[in-house]
């Protein structure tokens, strides 16, 4: 196939993914069986103790649902099993090292799953961001207002390619975005959406993200299950990965609250690195991080002590919404 053929193809799929996502309801569940199954692991004659069970589409009626806990050593547990979905129900295997599992999953109900040493059994459960919906406290600037039901201006925005919804987001399309005013130190709140992607797989799953100073990202993609890692959703893009598991199923509203302090800057060099924490869904996952370079696909330059904030285009039609900053002192 040629490099213009091919080019031409990735478009045409990404503007039918763009045109599904706009199509759907936007509060609708992306799937009735994925979701959280929170619960308990009981070794043999042994205590129970929390368990967390997430149970993902993979596209064709498949699942995939991943187990885990923290062993008697403090070390975390996992084990992965797989099966394929009749109604609402998906009837699971898998191995851990040797040992056999089975298990099943009802949609919306419950997960079991069993070895001959050990059970696991979780109920079904919706988490949500405590800080979903936070307004913006005085003195903020609103990058982008957000009422339900109504499209959302995008004047604070210098390029205006993505599609306001009827929802009150913003969809990706079309390329980055940059915010009119450059930042130093700041409070940021954002709130995003990962598409239902069932047969992608990896960066091609809902991929997006938050450049603080256009050159700082912090990860957005459909994490949800998957360990973590630098490239995954709460990850600083080669710096490092969420110290905490946060993400939520694709489908879902999802929050960060970022504290960014700019590096300080002689001479055009970064003569001390940026520093960010960030709160992920109400989870922190980076405290006082520093970030020495500019991370993979921010802009290029030499740094400053302030630049404009970015939101990526990565070819999925992810959405934004409720996204305001507090400036605060250098």
């Amino acid at each position: 196939m040629t490099k213009t053929l091919t080019v031409a193809l990735l478009l045409a799929m990404a503007s039918l993914a763009w045109a599904e996502e706009a199509a759907k309801p936007p509060e609708e569940p992306a799937d009735s069986i994925m979701g959280e199954y929170f619960g308990t692991f009981t070794p043999q004659g042994g205590q129970a103790i929390k368990a967390e069970g997430r149970v993902i589409a993979e596209g064709n009626s498949g699942y995939r649902a991943v187990l885990t806990w923290k062993a008697a050593d403090g070390k975390g547990a996992r084990i992965e099993l797989t099966g394929k979905a009749e109604g609402q129900t998906v009837a699971l295997a898998g191995k851990a090292g040797d040992v056999e599992w089975v298990g099943k999953c009802i949609g919306g109900e419950k997960l079991v799953a069993e070895s001959k040493d050990a059970r696991f059994e979780g109920k079904w459960t919706v988490r949500k961001s405590p800080t979903l919906g936070a307004k913006p406290p005085e003195g903020a600037i609103v990058l982008l207002p957000f009422e339900e039901g109504k499209p959302p201006a995008v004047d604070e925005w210098e390029n205006k390619p993505w599609a306001p919804m009827p929802d009150g987001s913003l969809m990706v399309r079309g390329g980055d975005i940059h915010t009119k005013r450059a930042f130093g130190n700041v409070k940021l709140h954002v709130e995003f959406r990962t598409p239902f992607m069932p047969t992608a797989r990896g960066q091609g799953r809902g991929n997006s993200g938050v450049y603080l100073q256009s050159r700082y990202e912090v990860q957005v993609l459909d994490s949800f299950g998957l360990e973590l890692k630098d490239n995954e959703c709460g990850g600083i893009y080669s710096v490092g990965p969420a110290k905490e598991y946060a993400p939520l199923p694709p489908g879902q509203w999802q929050t960060y609250d970022i504290e960014f302090k700019a590096p300080e800057v002689k001479d055009e060099k970064m003569a001390k690195p940026a520093r960010i924490t960030v709160v992920f869904n109400g989870i922190k996952v980076h405290e006082d991080q520093p970030i020495d370079h500019t991370t993979t696909s921010g802009d290029g330059g030499p740094p400053q002590a302030k630049a404009p904030l970015k939101l990526q285009d990565h070819g999925n039609p992810v959405r934004f919404r409720n996204i305001w900053i507090v400036e605060q002192k250098e």
